[in-house]
């Protein structure tokens, strides 16, 4: 590295960024033990080092509403960062995630005659392609989760690398940090992950809490277990109230366990997960285990997604197959027990079309790459660096 290169600018807008970015900082100052930070960043970003101007949480943007009401503020955010970089003579950005924010960060920076990497790709093969040929001009290096990815950005001419993601080293250490769920042997287990965010929970819990009671009643002569697993504290007392009403109204129900923070332990024990699009379908892909994905929006964004979407299919273990299907989706008005039930059936009691599932999710598997994305990230971002 140069000698004059001594700080860079680091910029996180959510939790997921800061997770990364805290792992990330790690392994630089593993590489460079006096290089320093400044930027926006979480907990874990703190904990390494970085200076953060401000907390966070005050980069939360929830909707359009959120994005108008938060503009100005954000704005001045960016202009705070650039200032900051020519104080500082800092050279070299590294920006993870929140595209929204970061890309016109870029923008800023690049006219400062600042480098620029972006830690995680845009979804770009999904929505706004075009959004391409900004990166090829304005970002030195992309670091992409997906392979798929790093393919589209070199046939363009941007300069990428796959780092593999970052799920994979998380459900490892999850394992670890928790000892494993008791199993019954008599007894058959199935995941229902009804989504992270509040308003997806409540559109899709009574979906799933029905299909179980259905898939019980259908396969009366063996006895299930239904595993919920909490992301998020602030969802706990909705679920748990939820599922005490639904045993009171439906007494014959079938056993249903909510477990906080314990997604891998609850997957790995199932025969199969019924759940909503988003993260957690690579998980399942993770565990190779067989899966139903279903996703009720509003009416709003339903119309708005199926207008600027370019790919056919919304889960991700189904795009990383070449946006061919893996496992089967149910949307909007096809998302209910009706729908959802004959595919549960088939994959609780048909081995053959079971086994073609698993061996299809082991080959996307490998996908997901191996290792720590972090550390693989900076040493890509040394070299790029080393390299100017």
């Amino acid at each position: 590295m140069k000698e004059d290169v001594k700080k860079i600018l680091l910029v996180a807008g959510e939790h997921s960024g800061d997770l990364l970015g805290g792992d990330l900082l790690k392994y630089l100052k593993k590489e460079i033990p006096n290089l320093s930070f400044e930027g926006i960043g979480g907990d874990e970003m703190l904990k390494e080092g970085l200076h953060s101007i401000t907390d966070i949480e005050s980069m939360n943007v929830v909707g359009l509403s959120g994005i108008v009401s938060k503009y100005k503020y954000l704005k001045s955010l960016a202009r705070q960062l650039v200032e900051i970089c020519k104080k500082e003579n800092i050279r070299y950005a590294i920006l993870i995630d929140y595209p929204g924010f970061n890309l016109r960060l870029t923008k800023m920076l690049r006219a400062e005659g600042i480098e620029v990497a972006f830690f995680v790709s845009p979804q770009i093969w999904a929505w706004r392609f075009k959004r391409v040929f900004f990166i090829r001009d304005n970002i030195s290096l992309m670091l992409t989760l997906f392979e798929f990815e790093k393919d589209i950005y070199l046939k363009y001419g941007v300069n990428a690398e796959f780092v593999g993601h970052p799920l994979v080293q998380r459900l490892e250490d999850k394992l670890k940090e928790y000892p494993p769920l008791n199993i019954e042997k008599n007894k058959r287990y199935i995941t229902l992950m009804p989504g992270s965010r509040t308003t997806e929970i409540k559109k899709h819990l009574p979906i799933l809490l029905e299909t179980a009671q259905k898939i019980q009643e259908h396969f009366s002569s063996d006895t299930f277990v239904f595993l919920i697993p909490g992301i998020s504290h602030k969802n706990d007392a909705f679920i748990t109230a939820s599922l005490k009403k639904y045993k009171e109204e439906n007494p014959n129900a079938p056993e249903v366990q909510y477990h906080f923070d314990r997604s891998p332990h609850c997957i790995s024990i199932s025969e199969l997960v019924i759940l909503s699009s988003g993260t957690a379908t690579l998980e399942v892909t993770y565990f190779c285990k067989p899966m139903i994905i279903m996703y009720k929006a509003s009416f709003f964004s339903y119309i708005v997604a199926s207008n600027v979407k370019q790919v056919t299919h919304i889960g991700m273990v189904n795009i990383l197959n070449n946006d061919k299907e893996v496992c089967k989706e149910f949307l909007q008005y096809n998302a209910t027990m009706k729908k959802i039930l004959p595919e549960a059936i088939q994959l609780l009691s048909n081995a053959n079309y079971r086994d073609q599932m698993i061996q299809k999710l082991k080959e996307i598997k490998d996908k997901l790459g191996k290792g720590n994305p972090s550390e693989v990230a900076a040493k890509a971002i040394l070299k790029w660096i080393r390299g100017n």
